[in-house]
């Protein structure tokens, strides 16, 4: 790997487009786009940008499309609105754009030493460098100036988004520099009116063990190697409280999955850390051996579910790793890492360009390939959520237990959250996120109700650490099963999950010991539709009902199930997809078991889901004022018309489990 600003990297990269078709592709698909743009001169504001988390319905939370600079709709409800904070969002992305595509036009300019991409970025660059002390000093709580946080900026309103925006201009004025069109007059300007001023506002905020810190250090990295300034990219690699190294160790578990807990987090970190890596060869410092960098691409080709996603755990979206495509550029360049996934992409990103490589015939020594097998477990020690899979291709089961850390600011109050897919669909879901600036977003999508887990006396959780006591898998019979404990979620409560993946089941047990009486609820949401049995009652009821705090006043249509038999209870839910209706989910309650199915209270109500589900359906099980109890599930995947199980079940996979156990 060559340092941008060489004569080696230069020679390098115009070989790759003389011998890679990636790389030619992504050029001209690139250069289609910059031809209209470098046509005009940049037209760029003078004003500061606003938080991309604002820029959302006040009505429902769904991102907001652009009409114009001043007019924004929601595609929900198709409310339109404009002013503050809307006009100032859009800023903010006129801004981002600007620099990604100033690194396009250095990039264009170094393919075809056409001078017209290269006078275009030199423009933006320059802009930037006139202007920048005159972009006020300003936060996301609407303060600027000498009041603005630690947090402020000026050309965006975070040090994040500061740094996000500054690294493609430092990239693109270092390959400039590298093809010799700057003055010198023209880089001390930069110099000192840019790069500077952004890395002061930038150490305002130290962050450690955040995603912001790996940007931070990406910028001071990208301006180090911009400058030859060999101290200031030290001090991103090698601070002992925020630097790469640090961030490398505290940050990334074992197996490579950030500690966040959020696979969404996971892709953005390693964005920044690539370029941090890049950067390192201006110093000849090989920061591309880092093993748990490496693993850090290694491990979503291991951990996805079986239809290439990961669910929407802590605050993430539900996510697709073929959306994160352009990150395998760099890994299969480098390590022959994610070719099943470059070829199922698209390839004309600004990755490609940079690090595209045409796709290799496999060889025994040399594939991306994870070993395959009917029963896959991967623990995640470091935020502590455990995947396991049965089976392959439509039949496959999936279940995902998250026993482990918080997760810090990213982290929601949902320990021993079950996620279940089956059938090609994920039927038990996590909440999710809404932008960060929508009250719903505490007030719903982080509170322990929100999610499959249980909830003491309806109050959400303390941030809390489990343990995953047992895992245990049997390759003859072709199940899994897990046993994951929390002790100090709510005080003087330990809770016992103990699930098995078995003969297209999923069979679930909570155990819960409290030291007093208390009210315990067991939920699981679902965004299928219940098929309501005409044999039970359908009582209504209030949210303050069940609890007056902590996220319940969210559920709607809340329904007390009546005349329920005393053991062994069934209901079904139908996918929410119009052309996947005869999809089923079935739950039993195996009162058979637990002993106390009669002494539970079943209510149904609508839970809200993100923008793009809207609604899912919850289900609680109560029990009123119990010091001991357990609570016991049966989940299948079926098609209409599939004749309900027998019960009651053989369930002696949960004889091993108790609370306490070493």
């Amino acid at each position: 790997m060559y340092s941008l600003h060489s004569a080696a990297w230069l020679e390098q990269f115009r070989s790759r487009l003389r011998a890679e078709t990636t790389a030619r592709k992504a050029l001209a698909h690139l250069m289609d786009r910059m031809a209209s743009i470098i046509a005009s001169p940049p037209v760029i504001p003078l004003t500061g940008g606003g938080w991309s988390h604002a820029y959302v319905c006040p009505a429902d939370g769904t991102r907001l499309q652009t009409v114009t600079r001043v007019l924004h709709r929601c595609p929900l409800c198709q409310q339109e609105m404009s002013g503050s904070p809307y006009d100032e969002v859009v800023i903010a992305e006129e801004h981002s754009e600007f620099s990604k595509l100033t690194l396009t036009a250095a990039l264009s300019y170094a393919a075809t030493e056409e001078a017209k991409y290269a006078e275009w970025a030199k423009q933006v660059i320059l802009f930037y460098a006139e202007h920048y002390a005159s972009f006020d000093l300003h936060d996301i709580f609407g303060k600027s100036g000498n009041e603005a946080g630690r947090y402020g900026a000026r050309v965006q309103n975070q040090t994040l988004s500061e740094a996000m925006w500054i690294i493609p201009l430092a990239q693109a004025f270092t390959i400039i520099k590298s093809c010799q069109m700057w003055t010198e007059m023209e880089m001390q300007s930069i110099e000192l009116n840019l790069f500077r001023p952004v890395i002061a506002v930038i150490d305002r905020n130290p962050r450690g063990e955040s995603n912001w810190q790996s940007y931070h250090n990406a910028a001071a990295a990208v301006i180090a190697e911009a400058l030859g300034d060999k101290e200031l990219f030290e001090r991103a690699l090698n601070d002992p409280r925020n630097g790469f190294h640090f961030q490398m160790e505290q940050s990334v578990g074992k197996e490579g999955f950030w500690f966040e807990g959020s696979w969404g987090y996971h892709f953005f970190t390693l964005s920044a850390l690539i370029t941090i890596v890049h950067s390192a060869a201006a110093f000849d410092v090989p920061l591309n051996d880092d093993r748990k960098f490496q693993i850090m691409f290694r491990i979503p080709l291991e951990a996805h579910l079986p239809d290439y996603t990961f669910p929407a755990v802590h605050d993430s979206m539900e996510t697709d790793l073929r959306q994160y495509a352009d990150l395998y550029e760099f890994a299969y360049a480098e390590y022959g890492l994610g070719d099943g996934i470059l070829q199922q992409s698209e390839r004309n990103s600004l990755h490609s360009l940079l690090y595209g490589k045409d796709i290799q015939p496999e060889t025994e020594e040399h594939t991306d390939k994870a070993d395959y097998k009917d029963i896959r477990v991967i623990d995640l020690t470091k935020p502590g959520m455990l995947y396991a899979t049965i089976g392959t291709g439509p039949s496959a089961q999936a279940a995902l237990v998250d026993y482990g850390e918080h997760g810090g600011w990213h982290g929601h109050l949902d320990k021993l959250n079950l996620i279940y897919y089956a059938g090609g669909r994920c039927w038990l879901t996590d909440a999710g996120m809404l932008g960060y600036s929508h009250p719903l977003h505490d007030a719903w999508f982080r509170q322990t109700i929100a999610h499959n887990t249980i909830v003491v006396s309806g109050r959400s959780q303390s941030p809390s650490t489990g343990v995953l006591r047992k895992v245990k898998t049997n390759e003859q019979d072709g199940s899994v099963r897990i046993c994951a404990e929390v002790g100090d979620a709510y005080e003087g409560v330990r809770m016992e999950r103990i699930i098995r993946l078995t003969n297209g089941l999923l069979i679930d047990e909570c155990k819960v010991i409290c030291d007093r009486e208390e009210d315990i609820d067991w939920v699981f949401h679902t965004p299928g539709v219940p098929i309501l049995p005409s044999t039970f009652g359908y009582e209504p009821v209030s949210s303050d009902q069940l609890s007056e705090s902590d996220g319940y006043s969210y559920l709607m249509d809340i329904r007390r199930l009546t005349g329920l038999p005393d053991n062994d209870r069934m209901l079904e839910w139908k996918w929410n997809e119009t052309d996947a209706e005869h999809e089923r989910l079935q739950m039993y309650g195996i009162g058979a078991f637990s002993g106390n199915l009669a002494e539970e209270e079943w209510y149904l109500a609508e839970s809200p889901g993100m923008a793009h589900v809207k609604r899912r359906s919850a289900l609680i099980r109560r029990l009123r004022k119990v010091r001991e109890t357990s609570i016991v599930s049966v989940f299948r995947v079926c098609a209409k018309g599939d004749e309900w199980l027998a019960v009651p079940f053989k369930l002696d996979c949960f004889t091993e489990g108790v609370i306490g156990e070493p």
